[in-house]
């Protein structure tokens, strides 16, 4: 903090590592609308993408930075996705409704049965934009890597001597990254899963 506050002409700390969050956000947005982009083409699907890379990043930053997801946020994103999802042809709507209904109550069964785990309604209602968005069985490949980084990111903390007992952990990002994760590639895993579970049986 000490070299960012001189390279940073006299800065304070705090006000020099908000403007990297602000350039690496930045950076984060336009790097996964050109992904978006290469695999959708112009589509619905890449307006969709856009959609979701948009509120992904505005959540990330809101839920590190103040434990914040903010439901304005996710008013004016989830009415967008209402509306655009069903334009871009990616599904049965049944799928995109099971996938905002069963992620959500998926997530809200976690959190009455481990209170005090940092699980709060705001992830709640993330997923449940999140899952309209990728659908279902989508919703539930978003929720299981998103545990699983948020354990990685636990584990490195802890072995970084950077987390306290108690603690907890802001998950919207870890939502948001396995939903774009999802949204990329979640066909692919599905299919190749599928396929290879089949084979096997």
């Amino acid at each position: 903090m000490s070299a960012a506050a001189v390279a940073g002409g006299g800065a304070t700390p705090s006000g020099r590592l908000r403007r990297a969050g602000d350039i690496a956000a930045a950076l984060a947005t336009a790097a996964m609308f050109a992904l978006m982009h290469l695999r959708f083409g112009a589509s619905g699907a890449w307006a969709v993408g856009l959609l979701l890379t948009a509120l992904a990043v505005l959540i990330a930053v809101t839920d590190l930075t103040a434990r914040i997801i903010p439901n304005g946020a996710l008013l004016c994103f989830g009415a967008a996705l209402l509306a655009a999802v069903p334009l871009a042809g990616s599904g049965p709507l049944w799928s995109h409704a099971l996938g905002a209904l069963g992620g959500s109550g998926l997530l809200l069964l976690v959190g009455a049965l481990t209170p005090g785990r940092g699980m709060g309604m705001g992830d709640v209602k993330l997923l449940a934009v999140f899952g309209w968005a990728v659908g279902f069985p989508g919703v539930l490949l978003a929720l299981l890597a998103a545990a699983v980084t948020g354990a990685v990111a636990i584990l490195l903390q802890q072995a970084l001597g950077r987390r306290q007992r108690g603690q907890t952990l802001a998950f919207g990002p870890y939502l948001a990254f396995g939903t774009l994760f999802v949204y990329l590639y979640g066909n692919e895993i599905i299919h190749w899963y599928a396929a290879n579970a089949v084979f096997s049986g």
